[in-house]
């Protein structure tokens, strides 16, 4: 009777557990991270039901699956987002930096038709500001891009931290119950580590492991840990070095004596899309805007200065470029050394979108410097040329000083002012194209200064008896001769109106004339014969011949006369043609043409690996990057797509084992109701068999 009493009553606690575990499971049924319990019971060997054990039930592959995708998702989704964004502002054709620049070079064509026409001219400079102000637009939103990701990366990585923190206080609460209590799984807490670690999973991509003792090691993908076997755990930390604006991410334990750089690409999730988004999408696309308008304007700004204004004076500058200073690394044996820079004159067809890094190798008497100047990505890996090697430029005996720059391949000239106070390995950042787009401005204000006509003027003797005609002219410099004893880049024009009587070592070519139909000589103002050239196959770029003859007297002068003339036709001896200042040419528009020329012409170089062979116009060059960002946003959106439908099924998978089902939790109510009320029965009738032996023994 009384193993009868003992099967009843157990029957009965056991039901009641399982409908306690039961209605939780149905309480729970919207809590976020609820894994749902079930009760088991053992058989006691003289009948009855044992002991009770509560566990959660888990797929811990499903689990694992699960995180990984909502790692992949998080990534996508925050890749895409910000992608769309930019796409959506480059796509819209108010905000379009083409339109602008045709407008600019709309207005330059129709002056260019009427060349004296000074409203037309002030529309060119009122284009040319507006134009301007698009790309300062287009540079501040792709600025304030940045501030955005800095502040989300920040806010971000704060949350990361409180999760990876919170996981190791949960670990050790749970090692602390389950010790305490061997035979019940702390389920509440089990569930608010587990989803603790799927918000972390969200944010980064991580593998966990399981302890053995009930707790959760978490380990980025990459390797690193973030919650160690012993309790401790690891923490983000956003540096930037040298660039403040460009933040890098490490792991340090929490006293900090331990610092390691991560893999940015590798670290997944919402913060891998932001590090993704940024290194990917938005700092290439404003080098790129910046390199565009950096070789537009000094483009514009050269060939400006080619021609003649409306006063006859040698063109000058429509734009003002910006100089550039360096950023300082953080180990560099002084923090007030800086390197200058600025785009060289004519750099344009050289100019990249790469950032430069310039290391001291030798600090030499003088004193001078040897250094090597790196092509760095916008993330800071190295640009490789077409052969897959680091593109590096080393230079020695380089002059320090304020005012001396010295090219470097690129486009750019480097100022090295602190003389002899570097140090072997400083190391510093070049930044030549991030934010040249809001910097360049306007400077011309005259409308009269647009240098619309060319300098000279070929005019063939009126004597002349051959059938030749004069088809191009060409000017390259006009630098004009400023230094002692001379300017090794200096022109034959004197700055005041006129062709110089000498520069250097003699007077300017002035004049050409035939000998023979395919020999003639160059002579000066005065009629002296400067070379002969003979045996000419064609008659193109005559000063070029004569450069090339033996007699040429002007060797030390690279680019001099800076002009240069092209004739067809038979001549005949004694033909003559005069090589002339263009006075009073005001009605000349042959430089208006080679400016308007500019928007078509292949004068900027393609990519930072590319090399300066590979060309293309300032407008393809837009059309490239607005191409790149739209085919970039819809290969995000696909892959978005993807990671969505991938997530959702490992959800499902997941849920489907250890989500709250109301049918079966309602079944099983019903079940264990039944049993409950069975286990009463069988109790009743021990009871009342009871009280019949007691009655009968009375």
């Amino acid at each position: 009777m009384i193993d009868l009493f003992t099967v009843a009553s157990s029957g009965l606690n056991a039901s009641s557990q399982l409908l306690n575990t039961a209605g939780k499971n149905i309480a729970n049924v919207n809590t976020p991270g609820y894994i749902r319990e079930r009760t088991y019971h053992v058989t006691q060997e003289l009948g009855g039901v044992g002991r009770a054990t509560t566990e959660r039930v888990l797929d811990t592959f499903a689990q694992d699956q699960h995180r990984r995708d909502v790692s992949v998702l998080g990534l996508a989704d925050t890749f895409a987002s910000k992608t769309n964004q930019v796409d959506n502002i480059f796509a819209n054709e108010a905000n379009s930096l083409s339109g602008a620049m045709s407008r600019f070079f709309g207005a330059m064509q129709t002056a260019t038709d009427e060349p004296t026409n000074v409203a037309a001219r002030q529309l060119v400079l009122g284009q040319a500001e507006s134009m301007m102000g698009q790309f300062a637009t287009m540079e501040k939103f792709l600025n304030s891009k940045q501030d955005e990701i800095n502040d989300e990366l920040t806010t971000t990585i704060s949350r990361a931290n409180e999760l990876i923190q919170n996981i190791s206080t949960l670990n050790n609460q749970i090692r602390t119950t389950q010790f305490n209590n061997q035979d019940a799984e702390p389920g509440a807490l089990k569930n608010q580590l587990d989803q603790s670690i799927l918000e972390l999973a969200e944010l980064t991509s991580i593998h966990t492991r399981d302890n053995g003792d009930g707790t959760t090691l978490v380990n980025l993908t990459s390797g690193q840990s973030l919650v160690l076997e012993d309790g401790s755990f690891n923490l983000f930390e956003l540096t930037g070095d040298p660039d403040l604006e460009r933040r890098d991410l490490t792991l340090a334990t929490p006293d900090e004596s331990i610092n390691i750089q991560l893999a940015e690409p590798n670290v997944g999730g919402k913060i891998g899309g932001l590090f993704k988004f940024r290194d990917e999408v938005l700092e290439p696309t404003r080098r790129e805007i910046g390199q565009i308008a950096l070789s537009m304007t000094d483009a514009l700004n050269q060939q400006n200065r080619l021609g003649m204004d409306l006063d006859g004076q040698l063109g000058s500058n429509i734009f003002t470029l910006p100089t550039f200073q360096s950023l300082n690394y953080a180990n560099n044996s002084a923090a007030t050394l800086l390197v200058n820079g600025r785009v060289s004159e004519g750099g344009h067809s050289s100019l990249t979108s790469a950032d430069y890094q310039v290391t001291i190798d030798a600090v030499n008497a003088g004193p001078t410097l040897d250094v090597t100047v790196a092509f760095l990505n916008p993330d800071g890996s190295p640009v490789l040329d077409t052969s897959g090697n680091p593109i590096t430029q080393t230079l020695t005996g380089v002059t320090t000083g304020a005012g001396n720059f010295t090219p470097v391949n690129g486009g750019i000239e480097l100022e090295f002012p602190n003389g002899g106070a570097y140090a072997v390995g400083d190391r510093f950042l070049m930044q030549p194209t991030k934010e040249a787009a809001a910097q360049i401005e306007v400077s011309m204000t005259r409308p009269e200064d647009l240098a619309l006509a060319s300098p000279i003027r070929i005019e063939s003797d009126i004597n002349n008896l051959g059938d030749v005609t004069i088809i191009n002219s060409v000017v390259s410099n006009t630098n004009v001769d400023t230094a002692a004893p001379f300017d090794a880049n200096a022109s034959a024009f004197d700055g005041a109106g006129g062709i110089s009587n000498g520069v250097g070592v003699g007077n300017a070519p002035a004049r050409i004339v035939f000998t023979s139909p395919d020999t003639f000589e160059v002579q000066d103002a005065g009629g002296a014969v400067i070379t002969t050239v003979a045996g000419a196959t064609n008659l193109d770029s005559v000063m070029a011949q004569a450069q090339a003859s033996g007699g040429w007297p002007f060797g030390a002068f690279p680019d001099y006369p800076g002009y240069d003339f092209s004739i067809q036709g038979v001549p005949k001896a004694g033909d003559t043609f005069n090589i002339n200042f263009n006075t009073n040419g005001t009605d000349d528009n042959r430089n208006g043409l080679a400016l308007s020329d500019l928007q078509s012409q292949d004068t900027m170089v393609r990519d930072s690996g590319s090399g300066s062979s590979n060309l293309i116009s300032f407008q393809e060059a837009y059309s490239t990057i607005v191409s790149d960002i739209g085919e970039t946003a819809a290969t995000a959106q696909v892959s978005q797509g993807a990671a969505t439908a991938i997530e959702r099924q490992s959800r499902d998978l997941f849920e489907s084992t250890s989500g709250v089902n109301l049918d079966e939790e309602a079944a099983n109510l019903i079940r264990f109701q039944q049993a409950y009320s069975a286990s009463a029965r069988v109790l009743s009738t021990a009871q009342s068999l009871f009280e019949t032996i007691l009655s009968s023994v009375g």
